[in-house]
């Protein structure tokens, strides 16, 4: 990876934003240097030089931080049988998530609000790239020009309920009948009331807790269906 040229250039071009560093992280049970963006505050610069020319959701800077919800899904992940599925990602991030799908043999759409978001993503996974593509995505903005799809897959996208009313209907947009939606968070009191929101909005739930064996709460994950 580190020494393709276009990968080299996509790295270069991300720089010119914010500085990244490699850190050690452990996805699909394989060991990997990934991407961080090693200065948050860079972003909260960035987003205020682009304010006013881009929305709001095109400048969310929380994608760069580090989300144990999304070792949790990982996780969760590995019970299920990927292979040749097409999976959807909403709010990649860094593409944690995504990645993981991918390597477990998922045919994986990655999407995000944020381009910069998207091409940190596309650095980190540019090792399963067959079988991962990137696309940016505004919830109740845009809907993708694909086939619906059996999976959708998410981390850490229900800490704030006014939220809600743009991820419900963007997953309906793209889930195919009989699908499923899995989205982890580690047991937050949003959390708690998207687990009744999402029922309400007609949608049938599982819960599911996966233990990282951290001390720590589990990580929840929600499995959904209409």
């Amino acid at each position: 990876m580190m020494e393709d040229p276009q990968w080299q250039t996509l790295r270069s071009e991300v720089e010119k934003v914010v500085d990244l560093v490699d850190s050690p992280l452990r996805l699909a049970g394989k060991d990997l240097n990934w991407l961080r963006v090693a200065n948050p505050d860079q972003l909260l610069e960035a987003a205020v030089v682009g304010a006013g020319s881009k929305s709001e959701a095109e400048l969310d800077p929380f994608w760069a931080a580090t989300w144990r919800a999304a070792i949790g899904l990982d996780a969760f992940l590995a019970r299920l049988d990927l292979t040749g599925t097409r999976v959807l990602e909403l709010g990649c991030g860094s593409g944690q998530a995504g990645t993981a799908a991918a390597m477990r043999g998922a045919l994986v759409t990655s999407t995000d609000s944020v381009e910069l978001a998207l091409k940190v993503a596309k650095l980190n996974s540019w090792f399963v790239h067959e079988r991962i593509q990137f696309r940016q995505l505004i919830w109740g903005q845009e809907q993708l020009d694909e086939p619906k799809f059996p999976v959708l897959i998410g981390s850490d996208l229900v800490y704030d309920p006014n939220l809600f009313p743009l991820l419900e209907p963007c997953a309906r947009q793209h889930l195919a009948e009989g699908g499923r939606m899995y989205l982890s968070e580690p047991h937050r009191q949003t959390g708690d009331r998207f687990s009744t929101w999402i029922r309400q909005a007609g949608w049938k739930t599982i819960e599911h807790d996966i233990d990282l064996n951290d001390e720590r709460v589990p990580v929840r994950v929600f499995e959904c269906w209409l």
